[in-house]
């Protein structure tokens, strides 16, 4: 993909040096860091929860409900970016054309009013409408590209190591943007 930015297009439009940068830090960010942050989010919430684990280990088919869970829980991506086409009142507050507006998404998936109970971790819950991924046209394009990452990679760790809990307790890292571990120590036992 790199490469292909890189060469440009066949009629010989290429990306400046400045949008080749952003394009890869985005790649990067969008197509690895949310995803990594999803699988050890999975992790942690699962041992942090072990009668959410337990059921998840008798019944392995429930993965695709406890990936959207930790979406929703534990959103890697905690923050969107938006700037407004045209006025616009939100919750009473008037915003001009051009208005940069930062979304908080980790909030926006524990709203009480969306989801009962917010703070419980529950991997069947249903229905869950997180906005992990955005929605509507700001969607992420490579949503169903890190559910299934986040599926595979959760599905085999559990089933080599069903037993697994955490050495230590977990580094969290120190960014904003996203919400991650930069360790999580465990036995594998």
């Amino acid at each position: 993909m790199l490469t292909r930015l890189i060469q440009g297009e066949e009629g010989g439009e290429r990306l400046t040096h400045r949008e080749l940068l952003h394009n890869c830090i985005f790649l990067l960010n969008a197509g690895h860091e949310t995803t990594s942050n999803l699988i050890g989010n999975a992790l942690v919430a699962l041992h942090d929860h072990p009668e959410q684990k337990q059921p998840l280990l008798a019944a392995p088919e429930l993965i695709g409900s406890a990936i959207e869970e930790v979406l929703r829980f534990e959103s890697s991506n905690q923050l969107g970016n938006r700037i407004t086409t045209e006025a616009v009142d939100v919750g009473g507050v008037r915003m001009a054309p051009q208005t940069q507006i930062t979304l908080c998404i980790g909030a926006a998936n524990r709203d009480p009013a969306q989801f009962p109970d917010p703070d419980r971790f529950d991997i069947g819950r249903n229905p869950n409408r997180h906005v992990a991924f955005a929605s509507g046209i700001h969607q992420c394009a490579g949503m169903n590209l890190a559910r299934l990452e986040g599926r595979i990679a959760l599905s085999h760790f559990l089933a080599r190591f069903p037993g697994f809990t955490l050495a230590r307790p977990p580094l969290r890292g120190g960014r904003a943007r996203f919400r991650g571990f930069l360790a999580v120590p465990a036995r594998l036992g």
